[in-house]
């Protein structure tokens, strides 16, 4: 009974793992059989002795460095003001009616035909790929965080004023608390896309970095060294997204 009840609570675990390991081996079998080519896509134990060539030469784990840093200086960024700036909005019709123009544009435009711009102004490496990072990922937490705000239920705050609770005591023990699920999902997206600013940045205004070595390996039609940062690209996703869902828990 022991058995069959920690297998239930570790099921999608084992049964993903098991789905994992059974399409690695059917690709393994099937560049091996000759019916994939291998130059083109590659097989599993191939991408395995480039990662560790990649590894044993040091520009992995460089590489991994410095992605990881610009995603947290990114992400941590569009956070902070992003959330700031969607509670502000929802506070203030005024404050929002002033920003929903920018705030409207940056989530409709194609951010990455910035590119020229951005570089002028940022210059070409880190900074490039710090703005570009918070312009991909400080929309969705805004949006989200204004949505939580205007979310919350006006008797909560009728009450709190009833019992001379002023703006900051409605803001403290209402509004924040509230919103905090909503304001925690906007992160959760918010992440994904910071991640897709830093690939963005890297392979377009750097020269160091997972996104830079895709662009390198890829334009030397070396299919099984671009495997090896693409897999650490969403193994650091996959951490990083399952982390906030523990902390959102």
């Amino acid at each position: 009974m022991s058995v069959r009840r920690a297998y239930a609570r570790r099921e999608p675990l084992v049964l993903g793992g098991a789905g994992l390991l059974l399409a690695l081996a059917a690709w393994e079998a099937a560049a091996r059989l000759g019916l994939l080519n291998p130059v083109i896509v590659s097989s599993p134990s191939l991408v395995a002795a480039a990662f560790a060539r990649q590894w044993s030469s040091g520009d992995l784990a460089a590489d991994a460095g410095t992605s990881l840093t610009e995603l947290a200086v990114g992400f941590s960024l569009s956070a902070v003001v992003g959330v700031a700036l969607g509670l502000a909005m929802g506070l203030s019709r005024r404050f929002e009616y002033a920003l929903d123009p920018f705030v409207w544009f940056l989530y409709a435009a194609p951010v990455v035909a910035f590119y020229p711009v951005i570089i002028v102004i940022s210059g070409f490496g880190f900074g490039t790929v710090i703005v570009i990072t918070v312009l991909l990922s400080i929309v969705p937490i805004a949006i989200n965080a204004l949505a939580g705000v205007r979310s919350v239920d006006p008797v909560l705050v009728r009450a709190v004023r009833a019992f001379g609770g002023g703006r900051a005591a409605v803001i403290r023990t209402v509004i924040l608390p509230a919103s905090r699920s909503l304001v925690l999902a906007g992160l959760r997206i918010g992440l994904g896309r910071a991640l897709i600013g830093v690939v963005l940045g890297e392979m377009f205004g750097a020269n160091a970095g997972l996104g830079f070595r895709l662009t390198y390996y890829g334009a030397r039609l070396a299919t099984s060294d671009v495997f090896v940062p693409l897999v650490i690209v969403v193994l650091f996703g996959v951490a990083a997204t399952q982390a906030l869902r523990v902390i959102e828990r």
